[in-house]
């Protein structure tokens, strides 16, 4: 599969995540397949109460030297909701691309958004990140990360136990 194939892999992002969340004990289900809003729900059962939530994934497109998410503003709801934003960089032992998430729940999402003044067009949020330094994001060295978004998301590179916070009510 050539490097631009790996960009357009929306729906098997949609199913690994499904995977990833059966993997962590927390249950899932896709009732609104291909409606752009959400990807699917999360449920959670505890002490007689049931919860939900949403999840929206958002599949990051390599645009000559950056990455671009194109998120609608809609998805945010009155239902608590995760955000998963997800990209693909680079292996550090071979050529293979590794696919890496920023997983972030939608109030921390629109504090980041309001803090770095991201604008919105048409319905959409559209992100944009240096693809050079998400390269690095993943690295033990140190590097200084130039993109002051990127700077705000690092925190929730890969941290599904966000998720499974929620589920387990703690």
């Amino acid at each position: 599969m050539g490097t631009d194939a790996y960009f357009e892999t929306g729906g098997l992002d949609e199913l690994d995540t499904q995977i990833k969340l059966f993997e962590l004990g927390v249950e899932s289900f896709s009732p609104y397949a291909s409606t752009g809003k959400v990807d699917m729900i999360i449920r959670t059962d505890t002490d007689k109460h049931v919860r939900y939530a949403d999840i929206k994934v958002c599949t990051g497109r390599k645009e000559d030297q950056n990455v671009t998410w194109k998120l609608e503003i809609s998805f945010f709801m009155n239902n608590k909701s995760f955000l998963i934003l997800t990209f693909r960089i680079p292996a550090k032992d071979d050529d293979t691309l590794e696919k890496n998430r920023f997983i972030i729940d939608s109030e921390s999402f629109l504090k980041i958004m309001k803090k770095e003044k991201v604008a919105s067009k048409d319905n959409f949020w559209i992100l944009t990140l240096p693809y050079s330094e998400l390269q690095y994001i993943n690295s033990k060295k140190k590097t200084s990360l130039k993109s002051k978004l990127l700077k705000s998301l690092h925190p929730h590179i890969n941290k599904w136990d966000i998720i499974v916070k929620w589920a387990r009510n703690t």
